[in-house]
């Protein structure tokens, strides 16, 4: 039978399991087979691309829910969209102005001092529906002249850095004790390195100005369910699922005789998927050799 979504992949594994009594936690299985698929499946159609802000004064960033492992980490040293008050403001102003809005997205976030403060119109050079003290952050009164910065709260899918006319700047990865013997774990000025820590970026040296960063990652395979019934995985390799979930049925069957074969077949179609990525990798162009004066 057909393998294109959530609802035939549990019909095929009760099939092949030939158990009609174990409906309720096949799902479970395909769960557990998607960890399996995570921990080992590296190609590019995993790869992702987002941005945030890298904030003044700001040390450690959460790491997107769906991240698997690092690519790369650069960012823009062209300051965002940036302005300045034009009068105080108290710590419960929903209405923002600024110097100039020029620049700023119709709605948006933005940070004055630590406080965060989402937006959700623009008025000529105002910010309307302002809520204060978003993402955790506390009310503040903020006096004129203030440095208002436009900002991203968290990882976010969107235009690449790449993609504009920005030089961009690679972050070296360290290991976290280097992060604090080199000094850059605690000195503030132009990020040059970063660690892994506890589910955080960290930055070093603490970004003396606010920058915009593009991350390159392997993400997590969609999960499947109910309400998402396929993902693009599925799709182009539905023996993964079907394999992986069948391995993870055996100890809970107790049967061990036919896990070597689901093995077997799992592992041929990691295989298989892995060399047609890296296949495609080096295809479309004739190989040439790069010198120090170009290419031959």
């Amino acid at each position: 039978m057909a393998l294109s979504n959530f609802s035939e992949l549990k019909t095929s594994i009760a099939d092949w399991l030939d158990r009609d009594d174990v409906t309720t936690i096949i799902p479970d299985f395909i769960a557990l087979a998607e960890a399996r698929i995570n921990a080992t499946l590296r190609v590019r159609r995993m790869e992702n691309v987002v941005q945030m802000t890298l904030i003044k004064d700001q040390k450690r960033y959460a790491l997107p829910t769906d991240y698997l492992s690092m690519r790369g980490l650069k960012f823009s040293s062209t300051k965002i969209k940036e302005t300045t008050l034009v009068s105080e403001i108290s710590k419960t102003d929903t209405s923002i102005a600024l110097t100039s809005a020029t620049g700023f997205t119709t709605s948006g976030t933005i940070l004055i001092g630590s406080e965060q403060i989402t937006y959700s119109g623009i008025s000529t050079d105002t910010l309307t529906g302002c809520v204060r003290g978003a993402n955790d952050t506390t009310p503040a009164i903020h006096v004129a002249l203030s440095e208002v910065f436009q900002i991203y709260t968290s990882w976010t899918a969107g235009t690449s850095l790449s993609d504009s006319a920005l030089t961009l700047y690679s972050l070296k990865y360290v290991a976290p004790e280097i992060l604090t013997s080199i000094r850059a774990g605690s000195q503030q000025g132009v990020p040059t390195v970063y660690t892994m820590s506890a589910g955080h970026i960290l930055i070093g040296p603490v970004p003396a100005s606010t920058y915009t960063a593009e991350m390159v990652y392997f993400q997590k395979i969609p999960a499947l369910s109910d309400a998402a019934p396929t993902n693009w995985c599925l799709t182009a390799n539905p023996q993964l699922f079907l394999y992986g979930s069948l391995i993870e049925a055996m100890p809970y069957l107790q049967d061990e005789a036919r896990i070597n074969t689901f093995v077997a077949g799992f592992d041929r179609a990691m295989q298989d998927l892995q060399q047609q990525d890296d296949k495609d990798q080096f295809s479309g162009s004739e190989l040439r050799i790069l010198n120090t004066s170009g290419y031959y």
